[in-house]
């Protein structure tokens, strides 16, 4: 029964954000719209929203308002640690870019957390952490499904390198591949923690706003951020587990 909520979650997944951005590729290859067009804005919109949509039709209770307050909102542990990752976060990609994106006024910044919470990535980890992390680490070791569903979540993105006008092809797609399964240890790590989606849908928000107000630099300070930001999360899931075995004994 578990592994067919994870196949159709997968499936679902894909297939809703697969005749999204899929049809918003081809539209936007055959200059029929642009991707800043208000079509184009709600294709981009509802492929992103795939993971979210699969949730709620794999979801172990009932589909009522009350469960999904309860399942984006319920938290069973201390959020001490999602303040630590944000203030490390800011720290390392402030601190190694060191240049405002121009493009974005400092009046819209907040607007645009808003939206990556909500609308623009966000949303997604109800079924990336609250769904499939948890099925695959109902079969496999910690590590090993963090790193499956960073994958998962990585290749998703995919089509968006076929869209004209995405900011995604402005970066190489085995990169970003990489800083996906890096941050899939961080936000499984903090799910893991705190139990709470929302903090992993705020956090995920708070990454895209920083890639979006920074211009971002590859250098020996990320670097070595993103290294101990990793080296943070991987201490929270050991940290948890000896938690879990002391309260078992």
């Amino acid at each position: 029964m578990k592994n067919e909520r994870l196949i159709h979650f997968i499936i679902m997944t894909f297939i809703i954000t697969g005749i999204a951005w899929g049809g918003l590729a081809i539209a936007t290859k055959l200059k029929i719209i642009a991707f800043s067009d208000p079509l184009g804005t709600f294709l981009h919109i509802i492929g992103g929203f795939g993971p979210t949509i699969a949730t709620f039709f794999v979801m172990e209770k009932p589909l009522t308002f009350q469960s999904i307050m309860d399942f984006v909102f319920q938290y069973k542990k201390s959020l001490v640690c999602f303040w630590i990752l944000v203030m490390m976060e800011i720290l390392v990609i402030g601190i190694s870019s060191m240049e405002l994106n121009k493009a974005i006024p400092g009046h819209l910044i907040p607007l645009v957390f808003f939206q990556a919470v909500f609308i623009y990535g966000g949303e997604e980890e109800l079924g990336w952490r609250g769904i499939m992390q948890l099925l695959l680490e109902e079969r496999f070791l910690f590590p090993i499904a963090t790193f499956m569903t960073g994958i998962v979540w990585g290749i998703w993105h995919f089509p968006l390198w076929f869209v004209d006008g995405s900011s995604q092809q402005n970066m190489p797609f085995p990169f970003f591949l990489v800083l996906a399964v890096i941050l899939s240890f961080w936000l499984a790590s903090l799910y893991k923690k705190t139990q709470c989606v929302l903090a992993c849908s705020v956090f995920q928000g708070l990454t895209n706003t920083l890639l979006s107000i920074f211009v971002m630099q590859l250098n020996v300070i990320l670097l070595l951020g993103l290294i101990i930001m990793t080296s943070y999360s991987i201490y929270l899931w050991y940290e948890t587990n000896h938690d879990l075995r002391r309260d078992e004994k």
